[in-house]
């Protein structure tokens, strides 16, 4: 019986560290300094929050999210999005191309 004892308890004792280990889930890993808070989803949704309807280029480049698109009567509308809170800091609007041809 002590035997028997031994082997359960041993058993439990080795295999509760592999179970701990699968029963933990990973945390998602944390922001490096690098890394931009924003992400292109977020993004988009405020580029779409400031008039673009279609975005026709996003990247992100030194710190910023570059968005260029259309907005709803098809001027060409580039924001730039500060990539640690999604701040605008730049925005222009060109008209359209039907509005630049009227006298």
């Amino acid at each position: 019986m002590r035997t028997a004892t031994r082997a359960l308890l041993l058993s439990a004792v080795l295999g509760a560290p592999a179970g701990l280990a699968y029963a933990q889930t990973p945390a998602q890993a944390p922001i490096k300094p690098g890394d931009p808070a924003i992400t292109m989803d977020d993004a988009r949704r405020i580029a779409k929050e400031h008039g673009l309807v279609r975005v026709e280029e996003i990247k992100l480049d030194d710190g910023k999210w570059e968005i260029e698109g259309r907005d709803v009567t098809g001027a060409e509308i580039e924001i730039d999005l500060r990539a640690s809170d999604g701040m605008v800091i730049k925005m222009e609007r060109d008209r359209p191309a039907s509005a630049s041809a009227r006298p």
